[in-house]
């Protein structure tokens, strides 16, 4: 089987690895889609290591190790890439969300294969007549979305803004109108590539209210004329370098989520803790990980009240992994969110 493995420089292998046998309590998965993360260019920009790449997985289950007996040859299924436990003090006390014995197979095990090995509890049902599999595919960046969404909780009639649009704050731009938002405001970096400006434009598709770019507009100022007051709750999955302007534009008491994430020195930040104590704000962090709401997720999709079709920019077969990876690593294509399949 194929296997993609990457490392900084943005090096590539495609491996050619046995395929494996489920052991007891596991399922082997026959990958028909998998989605590219900004986390695989992450790793592709800054692990030393050759690292497995890919955890957006959709597949078909191919077999069934002893003990498992849920699940048969062909069915439709999407693959959780962090398990909680489910036996640890926190989960037994209802609070799963912070388990730290956690399950993964990112470790060692490519997404981006023809098949992925992984526990059978790792596996969530979907209906394969309602969601094609590039589609099902956005199920586990959903999850995330999700996440932070409950984690910054805005409420009816909150005024949003989302930092970031890529697929994450896509989707946020969509659940927040879908919550009840006043209005949700997205800033992006720049109107003047394709790219900057494509996701712009499917923020609106999205239901952005009122699109700025850090390039080419003055973001506090603007929000300062059109919420004076300063804005409910602003959802950040863009670099944490995005948190000073996400305190300066947030009301008296207002919630910042925070799930953007980077390396290379560029994760170290200053910012005023007086503003921040004297405006009462909350910071709350969202890692989304263990996963959880792929339920929920998977129905939002099959009901296309988050449409997967506004998101998918582009799709490419595995052999052709190298071009899908510079197509949404380069600012001049129009890659939003990019889906390889087998």
């Amino acid at each position: 089987m194929r296997s993609l493995w990457g490392k900084a420089p943005f090096q590539f292998e495609l491996r050619h690895l046995p395929k494996p046998t489920p052991g007891p309590g596991e399922v082997l998965v026959q990958v028909t889609a998998c989605g590219i993360c900004g986390t695989d260019l992450h790793f592709l920009r800054h692990n030393p290591d050759w690292t497995p790449l890919g955890h957006e997985v959709v597949g078909l289950i191919a077999e069934s190790g002893p003990g498992v007996t849920r699940w048969q040859a062909g069915d439709p299924v999407i693959v959780e890439n962090h398990t909680a436990c489910g036996v640890c003090r926190l989960c037994k006390n209802g609070l799963s969300h912070y388990c730290q014995d956690i399950t993964t197979y990112m470790n060692d095990r490519a997404g981006f294969a023809d098949y992925l090995r992984v526990r059978a509890d790792m596996v969530q049902p979907y209906d394969s007549r309602a969601l094609e599999p590039k589609q099902a595919a956005l199920s586990e960046p959903l999850t995330v979305a999700l996440d932070l969404l409950q984690r910054a909780d805005p409420e009816l009639n909150d005024e949003v803004v989302v930092f970031g649009p890529g697929p994450i704050g896509l989707m946020l731009t969509r659940l927040a109108k879908l919550r009840g938002a006043r209005r949700v405001f997205l800033t992006g970096s720049n109107r003047s590539s394709r790219r900057g400006r494509r996701r712009l434009e499917v923020g609106q598709q999205m239901g952005a209210d009122v699109t700025l770019a850090e390039a080419e507009d003055d973001i506090a100022a603007a929000m300062r004329e059109l919420v004076p007051q300063g804005v409910d709750c602003v959802l950040v999955t863009a670099p944490p370098r995005s948190l000073p302007l996400a305190i300066e534009i947030a009301r008296f008491g207002a919630i910042v989520g925070l799930i953007g994430i980077e390396f290379g020195g560029a994760e170290q930040i200053t910012f005023d803790a007086n503003a921040f104590h004297f405006k009462k704000l909350q910071l709350r962090a969202s890692h989304a990980i263990p996963n959880h709401y792929f339920p929920s997720a998977v129905d939002l999709l099959a009901r296309r009240a988050v449409d997967a079709e506004q998101l998918i920019s582009h799709t490419f077969s595995l052999d052709d992994y190298a071009h899908a990876f510079q197509t949404l690593a380069d600012p001049s294509q129009e890659g939003v969110k990019i889906v390889i399949l087998p």
